[in-house]
């Protein structure tokens, strides 16, 4: 038989682009990653639909990429800026006069034309879009999805497809006999629900000679295959549904997170109403400083006026200059305070901190809600998610015991493999199998568990695990009605203190009329001292409908009862009203 070079190369061709064809289909190109985001989102939507309609899926439509060149990626000693001290300059300030560093600290409280208001409602709408906290809690719900997805994908059938090459030179009387090896193998693999393992594979294997002894004539190439089927399948040892542990934690992990996510969206409403709610105190509490400082300016024009008229003393008027600029430097401190606190708003919810702002001083208040101590705990007790899913991992738990004490069962497997290989040893009939030469083999593997040392520590592990657990799941429980029961007896308090402080602003009031009716039998030292009152006490009112605002959500989102919009804004529940601060009742409610 003469041998062709030509017709060699053809069939090694027509077999490695079929085989180059079926890799590309199957595993080796990719149609991008659009399934694989239509998957995340889907599942999403399920995890979080269990939750209510409030509770949105996060869409994350931004993924990380490389930015960096190579040279930056490798590099192992990146550079550091750090200059001497000599390369530095150091320039004093000249103005140290007191009225000129206060005029100093007074330009900063000059506002920007171009500032935008920042309301409450617009903070939370823009928080949650723009934040980062939110960000990072929703890529840990985007992770807990992705866990989930690898998990699944390793029980449904994976293909494979491996083309391997290679050249064999063996000599012969000083010679080499040198061939080319082909071998493409093609399987699937599929892992049983209750344990184990079944799996295909198609091997073709392709060799030609490609250095021989000229009086060689018979067409040395080979073409084979073999087809084979297999499985693997536990009795005892790694059956029944602890097989599955890795997927069914994966599924429960996906719920936890599921209501992880949602607690921060509350917990996140909660904290950015309080962090906005203080920054209109600290607004409020600018303006009753500068509403101060006018009336320290009229103290002090007065007191200036009678001692150059010879009816008050140097001192007293010393006095009350100098609490007057006393106070203007500490407007300028409140200023400074406050703008930092602004700062570190717009940093909380992602808004550009070059950004100029102005906070809303109109405030709604929620309606104080009329709650008994037991109701409030047993809403927490059912409603809240947290809880459920330390109740939920005892369960978790429990599993892993029984997973433990499986690893203590003797290994039984049954063995079952069969292969059926091609008709001939060349030519395109290699590649044909013979199902007539069917071969097959089956076995039972025992394997006695004579060292199983390990695994039974690995049960008293597991079992001190739940017994920790149980106990923290108490402590848990407990401290959430200590919480819940806290909160309730915070808006009994705090309203109090509301009425309280507002009284007084009505007391501190009707001084300060009291001396302006009549500023000449007065004192200075009570005039400062009615002024200082009346700003604390407006101050203090402001904190306390502040802390009975933050207390009436607290209590909510410890009791369970707190829904949030999925743009991020409160949700009112049924009877739930806001009204303005002004008029907010301040009727005792029933506890």
């Amino acid at each position: 038989m003469r041998f062709d070079h030509h017709d060699t190369q053809n069939r090694t061709l027509r077999l490695g682009v079929p085989a180059f064809m079926v890799m590309c289909a199957l595993g080796g190109c990719y149609a991008g990653f659009n399934t694989i985001d239509t998957r995340v989102n889907t599942l999403l939507e399920e995890a979080s639909g269990d939750l209510g309609q409030g509770a949105p899926s996060p869409q994350v439509d931004a993924w990380g990429h490389i930015t960096a060149d190579e040279e930056v990626l490798d590099e192992k000693h990146p550079p550091t800026y750090n200059p001497d001290a000599g390369e530095m300059v150091y320039v004093a300030t000249a103005e140290t006069d007191a009225n000129e560093v206060l005029v100093r600290l007074q330009s900063y409280q000059e506002a920007d034309a171009d500032a935008t208001v920042l309301g409450l409602q617009e903070s939370l709408l823009f928080a949650y879009k723009n934040a980062r906290e939110y960000q990072f809690a929703q890529e840990e719900y985007v992770l807990s999805c992705l866990s989930l997805l690898i998990e699944q994908h390793r029980w449904v059938p994976r293909f494979f497809d491996t083309i391997s090459t290679g050249i064999d030179a063996e000599p012969d009387n000083g010679f080499y006999d040198t061939s080319l090896n082909v071998v493409n193998e093609w399987g699937v693999t599929q892992k049983l629900p209750y344990g184990g393992e079944v799996s295909a594979r198609y091997l073709a294997s392709f060799s030609d000679l490609l250095h021989r002894r000229v009086s060689q004539e018979d067409d040395p190439s080979s073409l084979t295959s073999q087809f084979v089927l297999g499985a693997s399948i536990p009795f005892l040892r790694g059956a029944g549904p602890v097989a599955q542990e890795s997927l069914i934690q994966a599924e429960r992990n996906l719920v936890y997170a599921a209501r992880k996510f949602e607690d921060f969206r509350r917990e996140f409403l909660l904290r950015l109403t309080t962090e906005f709610l203080t920054l209109q105190v600290e607004r409020r509490r600018l303006r009753h400083t500068q509403e101060g400082i006018a009336y320290y300016d009229q103290l002090s024009a007065r007191q200036r006026a009678l001692y150059e008229a010879g009816r008050a003393s140097f001192y007293q008027t010393a006095e009350a200059e100098n609490s007057a600029l006393s106070e203007k430097a500490k407007l300028a401190r409140q200023w400074e305070e406050f703008r930092l606190s602004v700062d570190r708003f717009k940093r909380l919810i992602g808004l550009d901190i070059e950004q100029a702002v102005i906070i809303d001083e109109d405030a709604l208040a929620l309606q104080v809600p009329a709650v008994t101590m037991d109701g409030a705990v047993l809403m927490s007790l059912s409603n809240r998610l947290d809880l459920q899913t330390q109740r939920d991992r005892l369960v978790d738990f429990q599993r892993y015991i029984r997973n433990a004490e499986n690893s203590l069962l003797p290994d039984l497997n049954l063995v079952l493999e069969a292969d059926v290989g091609g008709r001939g040893d060349s030519g395109w009939e290699g590649l044909n199998p013979d199902f007539k030469n069917l071969g097959y083999s089956g076995g039972l593997n025992l394997g006695l568990p004579l060292d199983r040392e390990i695994e039974k520590l690995q049960v008293r592990q597991a079992q001190i695990n739940l017994e920790r657990a149980q106990r923290a799941f108490i402590l848990f429980r407990d401290t959430l009605v200590i919480e819940v029961r806290s909160a309730v007896r915070d808006i009994d308090a705090n309203l109090f203190a509301l009425d309280m402080q507002r009284r007084n602003v009505e007391i501190a009031e009707l001084g300060m009329a009291s001396i302006e009716a009549d500023p000449d039998r007065v004192s200075v030292l009570s005039s400062l001292q009615s002024i200082q009152q009346l700003i604390q006490a407006q101050d203090s009112r402001d904190a306390a409908f502040r802390d009975l605002q933050v207390s009436i959500l607290k209590y909510l989102n410890d009791s369970g009862q707190l829904r949030v919009h999925a743009d991020g804004t409160l949700e009112l529940l049924p009877g739930m009203k806001l009204v303005p601060y002004e008029n907010l009742e301040t009727d005792d409610p029933k506890i």
